[in-house]
């Protein structure tokens, strides 16, 4: 029974992946949430946040300022509708390349979010409401980070914490503290900031790639970026977005919670979390590009 339930878990994977660009309807809906106002002043306790229990302990709660009430959805288990936005670097002096966002154009995008009443999420938090439930946004989003750039700690983090957002952040495990990368004393101010750090990797190797070492490329980066951080890693960005079942297979074994690549659905649920898909913000984007990815606009 183990083993079919595998079987159907990775055919339906793999569909996922294969369609992951096909967004679904996005009036689709989660069950019937009920509503709840947050005081600026508190924080949600640990009895309104649901984690499953057979997921790690998240990262601190953070250290933010939010607007004067924040709307809280409180959901049981199941699928949840939110837009995971991708970069790579924030910075004035990248010009010409897809992977690169101005920051005074990161800023824009931002304060539109701010503005219509978009409030962001962890990765793992998202995971653990999928699978226990418990309270999201009224508008939620995620905000993701890959390789380790200095950058981001530099121009999208100031960003980020003016409007009281947080990301969650993919670094390659043997580039923190190289040449223009993070160093583990900015990671660990960004976790006391309420960031969530995942695993790239230990190389940046595409993981389907004959003669890669999975087990030090997955494991060996979750095992090394806990012990630098003191904080469990519980999420992991595939290299290029390219899995396969083994892949996959060992993400899940190795005590993962989630996992993220690419696409443009903004649908997740329990069938997707090792695979959830992320938009890929790129330099050339207008504002009307990047709003039209989002499913909630007014405030």
């Amino acid at each position: 029974m183990k083993n079919l339930f595998k079987i159907s878990f990775f055919l339906l994977l793999i569909s996922l992946w294969l369609l992951s660009g096909c967004q679904r309807n996005l009036n689709d809906t989660i069950f019937p949430p009920t509503l709840t106002l947050i005081p600026a002043s508190q924080t949600p306790s640990a009895t309104q946040t649901a984690i499953a229990s057979e997921t790690p302990t998240p990262s601190p709660t953070p250290t933010i300022t939010p607007s004067p009430t924040l709307v809280y959805l409180t959901v049981p288990a199941g699928p949840v509708q939110v837009p995971i936005l991708l970069y790579h670097h924030i910075s004035a002096e990248i010009h010409y390349s897809r992977y690169n966002v101005d920051p005074a154009v990161f800023d824009d995008q931002m304060k539109w979010l701010s503005d219509n009443g978009y409030r962001t999420m962890n990765v793992s938090d998202l995971a653990n409401v999928i699978l226990a439930g418990g309270q999201i946004p009224l508008r939620p989003v995620l905000i993701t980070f890959d390789d380790g750039d200095m950058d981001v700690y530099q121009n999208a983090f100031p960003i980020l914490k003016k409007y009281g957002f947080t990301a969650t952040f993919y670094v390659v495990n043997d580039y923190i503290g190289g040449k223009d990368m993070v160093t583990i004393n900015e990671l660990t101010d960004l976790i006391q900031n309420g960031w969530e750090i995942g695993s790239h990797s230990s190389n940046h190797l595409s993981l389907t790639a004959q003669g890669v070492d999975i087990n030090t490329e997955i494991h060996g980066s979750k095992v090394e970026l806990q012990n630098k951080l003191g904080v469990t890693i519980n999420s992991f960005a595939y290299p290029f977005g390219e899995i396969n079942p083994e892949v996959v297979t060992r993400t899940i074994n190795f005590g993962y919670s989630s996992a993220v690549g690419l696409g443009e659905s903004i649908m997740h649920d329990r069938w997707s979390l090792f695979y959830l898909t992320r938009i890929e913000i790129q330099n050339a984007y207008s504002m009307d590009k990047f709003i039209s990815y989002f499913p909630w606009q007014n405030p």
